[in-house]
């Protein structure tokens, strides 16, 4: 497997590639190009699996080499190293099937950890078809939709449970997280993590003699009158009505 680099400041890319364990991830070779157009000729000439790609740089963006890439009907699995959380441009990699959205600066463990997911979905794509989606190919979006979900199982009665927590827990951009997972969820992830709260209440409730107020702070809800509401709201009955 091959990985390129793609980014305009020198010690950016080499940092980069000191950090990276080939051996580890079983990349054979890593490509190095401090433009879009040096990246382009790399992909051309050379077969390359995996790219790490930063998204401002002179001349043409990132972004605007992946359209080309996709119009020539390349595939290649990328993650977007960027020094810019902007939304407009998570949703512009979640356009152009990008495997993740990371933020400048990241350290060696989290490079790697998500290096390693993205050779994974590579070979799985070399082993066999990749399912499809309204005729575009389906990304790594349900692999991490479902460590999303197993991180707000497990951090549930965290009262500050949020997006950025989220995000940083499972190394992506905090917006790109939510664009991807309402794209793949078909809900918000506030209005998800309101509905698991509700659920283990519901099943708490039920299952348990637990006391009311021990229920809302191992829901991560410990103001017990917004518990009551909340609850209500989702149920149409009172704790106690719904324990009876």
């Amino acid at each position: 497997m091959n990985l390129l680099i793609i980014d305009d400041e020198y010690y950016i890319v080499q940092g980069l590639v000191g950090m990276i364990g080939k051996e580890e991830l079983g990349i054979d070779d890593i490509f190095t190009a401090y433009s879009a157009e040096q990246g382009r000729k790399i992909l051309k000439k050379e077969q390359v699996d995996l790219m790490l790609m930063d998204i401002e740089m002179p001349k043409e963006n990132g972004l605007e080499l992946l359209e080309e890439l996709r119009q020539d009907g390349i595939r290649t699995t990328t993650i977007i190293l960027s020094g810019h959380q902007r939304f407009d441009y998570a949703q512009e990699a979640i356009k152009y099937h990008c495997f993740n959205y990371l933020l400048k600066p990241i350290g060696k463990q989290s490079l790697n950890h998500e290096l390693a997911r993205a050779a994974s979905f590579v070979r799985s794509k070399q082993q066999g078809p990749v399912r499809e989606k309204s005729d575009n190919v389906e990304g790594p979006c349900s692999e991490f939709v479902s460590q999303v979900r197993d991180y707000i199982r497990e951090h549930l009665a965290d009262e500050d449970l949020n997006r950025v927590q989220i995000a940083d827990a499972v190394h992506l951009n905090p917006d790109y997280l939510s664009y991807s997972f309402h794209k793949e969820f078909g809900t918000t992830l506030t209005a998800y993590i309101s509905s698991v709260r509700m659920d283990q209440a519901k099943y708490l409730l039920k299952n348990t003699n637990t006391s009311i107020e021990r229920i809302a702070e191992q829901v991560g809800i410990p103001n017990i009158s917004y518990f009551y509401r909340q609850f209500k709201k989702a149920t149409g009955k009172t704790p106690q009505l719904f324990r009876e």
